[in-house]
């Protein structure tokens, strides 16, 4: 079997590349007439609204694309059918591999579409009146709502209560994913239970419920394949017939390979599978811990749990990887919030289906169904103000999976001689001895400054005797976590933001909750600014949503310190903003450190945002006379961020570029490169070399980098 399901795999995979080959060949820069139907709710992104979609010629011709739009139609649900005139373009070498794993074939620009040729089916129609409904009547609940009725995420993703759902481990809750279903399905079962119906009255029925669901919230591919092994684990779990079940399960997943070969490298896929498979092992096993055997108590309390539980021991560990992040707070929270899940999902269905029958009920109905939320935004709110409630952390997807499996067999054979009360015991052991090494880690850490490989953007973490600071975020949140994770890092005292660029401050908002810090500090300037940009970034620094320890936005001007254990850091620049806090505009730091504690700095480092060549000569009035020792080179090393005059002045011994790997704007540049390399400078680069960490001692300074044996440079 094992032989033929290798062979099976070959065939389909070499078969799907082929198709996809050939379709390429065919289509590509070729002027078509097409019909494109929406297969994933529209997103807005950096590049505009967009959403995966299934495009037909006027030849015939299937093929899967990612289509553009305009941002008027960002709102447009799956399943809305489109007509274009246009051409068939290829991905970018870059992004080639990425769309392939996807089974895209090309992009197409749907930017310019008509309106009157944009079709709704009635399901469509339908759910839109359901989120319009929703949105109308349901306050700050309203997109919770629409994500527990409807399947729709994109007004909950962006709010930060979806991501205190994350931090806490609650994000399959408001998710059409394999828990998220059973849950759903639980419920339905326990009132189909209440009427006494017959098991094949039952079956049908949960079976009808489960494609109206599904149907409802958008028929996305992941819906649809997390119901059809939800069922088949619900069923099992009903008629106690696992085996019978696993192998149910295991055919279920060759189909879903076998008839569309991408799916088998999606993580969605993944998660849905290895949900199902923890329900069909442990939820029976956990349900025997339930300490009563009475109905109700069991139904809305006891098999909900079991159901979470079970599921989360096999994709927790893998989701923590997928996302950097692990949410130790779950196991507490998921206790908490699975009831009132109960409660928002059943005034959510109710309310929704009375408002869309009786229009003139809808206020209160839908206020009702908001009202059912609150306990559970209220609970999972406080429990994500625990503190070291979620961490970052860096691990690899392989051996998560094998840390899950492992989990998973030492659970079965240990099971006899698990009780409850063990069970609490050991999870208190691991919870206590995991934050007693977070606590100790920094004390013995070196002092050092570390550039974080966060791709296109700037994260530079400085860190001495317990205290750390970052200067700027990047854009790229999970390649942020994981770079903290890898440095151990749970706490910050500051994070600095160099200038309203996202490339440089787009992950604050989602650093928080997973990495605890209170102050954000910018250029004065920026608080009084009139731009979008510094406006945005004054709203995200004065973020106080209830439940998180407020942000304190504090303003910067030339001269004003900044201490970090052994390190100081003094501003210098800007005076006064020229350029609408923009890369003019950057925040400048001259940082020393003191290793004996003399007063007299042994070391000196300068970091400058964005800023480039004009400005750090500027700047030179307040750097030591004889140059600096480490500099953060501006602006990626872009052509005209460092010139040979501006590099003799700084005179660095070490040069750090952060700098995303084959990006669009050619960083670093050549001249800068050049201009480093007379003055005979160490240059580091993100790109080639991943994280790389400068430690300071009074006596020298040693350069370690990830991807490159270290290198000692004494002075």
């Amino acid at each position: 079997m094992l032989i033929l399901g290798v062979a099976l795999g070959m065939a389909v995979s070499g078969a799907s590349a082929a198709s996809l080959h050939r379709t390429e060949a065919e289509l590509i820069d070729q002027p078509r007439t097409w019909i494109v139907t929406l297969a994933e709710d529209a997103r807005s992104s950096q590049f505009g609204a967009q959403a995966a979609a299934q495009a037909k010629s006027d030849c015939g011709e299937s093929v899967k694309v990612r289509l553009y739009l305009g941002e008027s139609e960002a709102q447009l649900l799956q399943g809305a059918q489109l007509s274009i005139k246009g051409t068939l373009k290829p991905f970018s070498s870059k992004a080639a591999a990425s769309a392939w794993s996807k089974g895209l074939a090309g992009t197409l620009d749907g930017a310019s579409i008509d309106q009157d040729k944009i079709r709704l089916s009635g399901m469509v129609r339908l759910r839109q009146r359901a989120l319009d409904t929703l949105a109308q009547f349901g306050g700050n609940e309203a997109p919770l709502l629409q994500a527990l009725v409807c399947g729709y995420r994109r007004t909950l993703e962006e709010e930060e209560t979806y991501q205190v759902f994350q931090v806490t481990g609650l994000a399959h809750l408001v998710a059409v994913s394999g828990a998220h279903l059973s849950l759903v399905t639980l419920f339905v079962m326990a009132l189909m239970g209440a009427f006494r119906l017959s098991h094949r009255t039952s079956s049908t029925l949960l079976g009808l419920f489960l494609l109206a669901y599904v149907t409802f919230t958008g028929l996305p591919v992941s819906a649809l394949r997390a119901a059809l092994m939800t069922a088949t684990a619900l069923l099992a779990f009903i008629a106690r017939r696992r085996s019978s079940a696993l192998s149910a399960l295991g055919l279920c997943l060759v189909v879903f390979v076998v008839f569309d070969v991408p799916t088998a490298l999606s993580a969605s896929f993944f998660l849905s599978a290895a949900s199902t498979l923890g329900i069909l092992l442990f939820s029976r096993l956990l349900l025997e811990g339930f300490p009563t055997e009475r109905r109700w108590p069991r139904t809305l309390i006891g098999d909900p749990l079991a159901l979470t539980a079970s599921s989360a021991l096999m994709t927790q560990p893998y989701g923590a990887a997928l996302f950097a992040q692990l949410p130790l707070v779950a196991p507490l929270a998921n206790v908490i919030a699975t009831p009132l899940f109960t409660l928002s999902c059943l005034g959510g269905f109710a309310g929704t289906a009375l408002a869309l029958l009786l229009p003139a009920c809808a206020p209160l109905a839908i206020g009702v169904a908001a009202l059912c939320c609150r306990p559970l935004v209220a609970a999972t709110t406080l429990l994500g103000a625990i503190p070291l409630g979620c961490i970052p952390v860096a691990a690899d997807l392989t051996t998560m999976v094998a840390l899950s499996a492992f989990c998973a067999v030492a659970l079965w054979l240990w099971w006899p001689r698990i009780t409850p009360k063990r069970a609490a015991i050991t999870t208190g052991v691991i919870a206590l001895s995991l934050v007693g090494v977070l606590a100790v880690n920094p004390l013995f850490q070196q002092d050092e400054l570390v550039m974080l490989d966060v791709g296109q953007g700037d994260a530079f973490l400085l860190r001495s005797q317990g205290h750390n600071l970052l200067v700027d975020t990047g854009n790229q949140e999970r390649k942020l976590k994981e770079a903290l994770g890898r440095h151990g890092v749970v706490a910050l005292d500051a994070v600095a933001v160099s200038h309203h660029d996202d490339d440089h401050c787009g992950s604050l908002v989602p650093l928080r909750g997973v990495v605890s810090f209170s102050d954000v500090l910018v250029a004065q300037e920026t608080l009084s600014c009139s731009c979008g940009s510094c406006k945005a970034l004054v709203a995200a620094g004065n973020n106080d949503t209830p439940g998180r320890l407020p942000l304190s936005l504090v303003g910067l001007s030339v001269g004003d310190t900044i201490a970090c254990g052994r390190f100081q850091l003094e501003v210098i620049w800007p005076a006064c903003f020229v350029d609408e806090g923009g890369n003019a505009d950057s925040l400048g730091l001259l940082c020393t450190y003191d290793g004996n504690g003399d007063g007299t700095p042994e070391w000196s480092m300068l970091f400058c945002g964005d800023a480039e060549g004009e400005e750090l000569a500027a700047m030179a009035d307040y750097l030591p006379a004889e140059g600096i020792d480490v500099l953060k080179v501006g602006h990626h090393g872009s052509r005209v961020s460092l010139d040979h005059g501006a590099a003799e002045l700084l005179a660095p011994s070490v040069a750090l570029i952060s700098v995303g790997e084959d990006n669009r704007y050619g960083h670093p540049a050549p001249e800068c490169l050049a201009s480093l390399k007379e003055t005979d400078t160490r240059v580091f680069r993100s790109d080639e070399q991943g994280d790389v960490a400068v430690a300071f001692t009074a006596q020298k300074i040693t350069v370690r980098a990830q991807r490159e044996e270290p290198l000692d440079r004494v002075q």
